[in-house]
């Protein structure tokens, strides 16, 4: 009589099939239900400094990274910066609106962003934390509810993809914000 051994290694190809496709249907389940992303960056500058770059929508082509892989096309609301202001895009691939929905001077900022005439929506906030001589800057984002588990595994995939621009974009704004020609150039 054989014991079954946990510690011996799959010899089938079909157990190990069988397992792999098992983890596909059940892990699903275990991921978040309420994608989110958030990442942060200290700046050596305070808030006022950096809340140009944040409250006016012009100044955003200069430091995401969203434009930097593509040609995008922008147009601007009746007025480009604070509560209501409004960019629309368009690339080759998507078109959307970034919209400022509530801002706090040198403190705050959420927004929105619709893509594909409202087809996805995403809600973020940009939040600005003194520390001394530095901003602690927290960018973060959240989108709708997961109700199909399978739709996680794009959720999942999503959050890769926005965790790496916020990232590269905040490298991006620590970068203008530090260099004192561009900080001069964002308040105008």
């Amino acid at each position: 009589m054989k014991i079954f051994d946990p510690r011996a290694p799959v010899k089938s190809l079909r157990s190990r099939l069988f397992l792999f496709i098992t983890f596909l249907l059940v892990f699903p389940f275990f991921l978040r239900r309420r994608p989110r992303v958030e990442q942060h960056i200290t700046i050596l500058a305070p808030p006022a400094a950096i809340f140009p770059f944040l409250y006016d929508l012009r100044n955003w082509p200069l430091w995401t990274e969203w434009n930097r892989r593509e040609e995008i096309d922008y147009a601007y609301g009746t007025f480009s910066a604070g509560d209501g202001a409004e960019q629309r895009w368009a690339s080759q691939h998507m078109s959307g609106v970034l919209r400022i929905l509530k801002s706090e001077p040198d403190a705050r900022l959420d927004y929105e962003l619709l893509m594909e005439d409202g087809a996805y929506e995403l809600v973020g906030r940009i939040e600005l934390h003194p520390d001394g001589a530095c901003t602690r800057l927290v960018w973060k984002c959240a989108w709708d509810l997961a109700k199909n588990p399978y739709r996680r595994y794009f959720d999942l995939a999503l959050r890769w993809l926005i965790r790496r621009d916020f990232a590269a974009g905040l490298e991006n704004l620590k970068f203008l914000v530090e260099s004192p020609a561009s900080a001069i150039e964002a308040r105008a």
